[in-house]
């Protein structure tokens, strides 16, 4: 399995998790074989789940996840989702998944991390002091300044969303025609891709944020991937947000920004101190072995374990710096030692002097970076178990896409549309001779090829489906249309500064004018099988992954059922304490 494949197993054992606590609850006992007593609320072998780690869970629990009990039956379905995650880890432990090399080099390097960035939160975050001025100068420079309204398109893959982007990008199609024809969120699809409401900063994720609020309006984002699956973006509108609203927002950029700066500090004075060298010979032999074959020098394996540089309490080998080159984009260049000692001292050894300084000051025992390794560990428990037992077993056959989408047909409607021919030109006085021409038996289709200056005339004959969640585009167009009779000719009408998007030759008009005709409306309706197929691939895999994660859960209560209990009286008096 890849590791992008892995990445998204992670990410959907977590979802459909969540997830289970929204289906009706499947037969609970009052809490497995073992006796709680005390204060936990639970118990799982010798882990106890107490107050403080249940309430951090059921605050990561989407709205839409959440059971739709009430009162503490609403806190037991959650809780045993919780317990259901913990018997997962369980089974992955009993059917030794820790045991994996690769796993064990995952935990490894997660402790690393976590150590560093404890490390450097007590070391160098705690220097820091950011004025008024500071904060008010960098909002002004912030994308979160501004919320968006935007649009996407969801897609299962990255060769699909790759083609549609590139669809897009060519101005063969419309963002909007492809988020009807093509996106998996049934909520949005119909509406162009468009949401409903207004996303500050904090209400997106960080990838969200990443590619898409530093967009102008009108601008569609590259492909990029989300735990739902592969997304195009785009930006329909922004406004300005009040700066103390979103005053936690900048403080955390502006910070960010002044402890990379003291990071990047801090690490020149640990290289400083390593005493960090080349070793003089080895350097000139890998240097020359790399040149002649870049990427995949020719050296013995103990060459390959030979240091290449060495620093007070370690050295970095061969191997290391070879990794360094390619993961640096150097995989296929000719280098030099300067350019080598550059990537070695700005790249590498950084990470590993940081990591060092660490475990020498004990941030492996830290609370914190326990925590971290903990939930790690059990991600890539849960990661492990869902490859073994369950991949296999979430394949969608046509005839399980078909039956979802016969079962589901509410999942499958196309909109309302009105279906017109037109031709926009830019000069009044030449709509009026088209008109004519077109009165006197001229071919519509060939004169909208021919001098219609909106997108895709010259392809489509002047053939559009008018939508309601494209009023923005076709704007005095759509109003016109809604009252028009049909197959009688109309225009020409204004069009007041069209947006430039909409133009096959974008640029800034004042003002357009457009002749059409309706040719037919069409209600809202089922989409056709063949329009929806790989949409209802996508949503029986869903469906096929919760029931199936949903067996497996039942099925590990009653294994370890003697390992496992709830505690009533606790959960209750959680239940009392805790605002539904």
């Amino acid at each position: 399995m890849t590791n992008n494949a892995r990445k998204w197993v992670g990410l959907a054992v977590c979802t459909f998790l969540f997830c289970c606590a929204q289906e009706p609850a499947v037969p609970v006992s009052e809490g497995g074989g073992l006796v709680v007593t005390g204060t936990a609320l639970a118990q799982i072998g010798d882990d106890l789940i107490d107050e403080r780690e249940f309430r951090r869970y059921e605050a990561r629990i989407q709205p839409q996840h959440r059971s739709l009990a009430q009162g503490v039956e609403k806190h037991r379905e959650h809780l045993t989702s919780l317990i259901d995650i913990k018997l997962m880890v369980r089974e992955a432990y009993a059917r030794g998944l820790d045991k994996n090399p690769e796993w064990i080099k995952a935990v490894e390097l997660a402790q690393h991390k976590a150590m560093i960035e404890a490390y450097l939160r007590e070391q160098v975050g705690l220097q820091i002091e950011i004025s008024e001025d500071e904060l008010r100068a960098n909002f002004a420079a912030h994308p979160a300044r501004h919320a968006v309204r935007g649009a996407h398109i969801l897609l299962d893959s990255r060769a699909r969303a790759d083609s549609i982007y590139a669809e897009i990008e060519s101005g063969r199609a419309t963002f909007e025609d492809m988020a009807r024809k093509h996106s998996l969120d049934e909520e949005t699809a119909a509406d162009g891709g468009s949401f409903d409401s207004y996303y500050a900063f904090d209400r997106v994720s960080d990838r969200v944020y990443e590619r898409v609020f530093s967009l102008d309006v009108g601008e569609v984002s590259q492909p990029f991937r989300t735990p739902q699956g592969w997304e195009i973006a785009k930006v329909v509108d922004k406004k300005l947000v009040p700066f103390e609203k979103y005053r936690t927002v900048i403080q955390r950029a502006t910070f960010l920004e002044k402890i990379e700066n003291l990071r990047s500090d801090h690490i020149d004075k640990l290289v400083v101190e390593s005493g960090l060298r080349p070793v003089g010979e080895q350097v000139r032999r890998f240097v020359a072995a790399w040149n002649q074959q870049p990427g995949a020098p020719q050296l013995a394996p103990e060459e390959w374990a030979a240091p290449l540089y060495e620093y007070e309490g370690g050295v970095i080998t061969v191997q290391q710096g070879s990794n360094l080159l390619h993961n640096t984009r150097l995989g296929r260049a000719q280098i030099d030692s300067a350019l080598l000692d550059d990537r070695i001292r700005r790249r590498g050894a950084p990470d590993l002097l940081l990591g060092l300084a660490a475990e020498r000051g004990g941030y492996a025992e830290r609370p914190e970076v326990q925590e971290k390794v903990t939930a790690e560990k059990e991600r890539l428990l849960l990661q492990g178990l869902w490859e073994e037992l369950l991949e296999d077993a979430l394949e969608v056959s046509e005839e399980e896409a078909r039956a979802h989408y016969e079962a589901h047909p509410e999942m499958y409607w196309a909109p309302e549309e009105i279906i017109v021919q037109e031709i926009m030109v830019a000069d009044e006085s030449l709509a009026q001779e088209l008109l004519e021409q077109i009165r006197n038996g001229a071919d519509m289709a060939a004169l909208a090829t021919k001098h219609s200056i909106r997108r895709d005339a010259d392809e489509n004959g002047g053939l559009y489906a008018l939508r309601a969640f494209e009023k923005i585009v076709y704007k005095e167009l759509m109003d016109a249309a809604l009252s028009a009779p049909e197959m009688e000719l109309q225009g020409p009408i204004e069009l007041v500064e069209p947006l430039p998007t909409s133009l096959r030759d974008p640029q800034p008009l004042e003002r357009a004018f457009s002749i059409f005709k309706v040719l037919q409306r069409q209600p809202k309706r089922v989409q056709e099988y063949e329009l929806s197929q790989q949409k209802a691939h996508y949503l029986a895999r869903q469906e096929k992954q919760q029931r199936e994660l949903r067996t497996l859960n039942l099925q590990l209560r009653d294994k370890w059922h003697d390992a496992w209990g709830i505690n009533a009286d606790a959960l209750e008096k959680y239940a009392l304490a805790k605002p539904s």
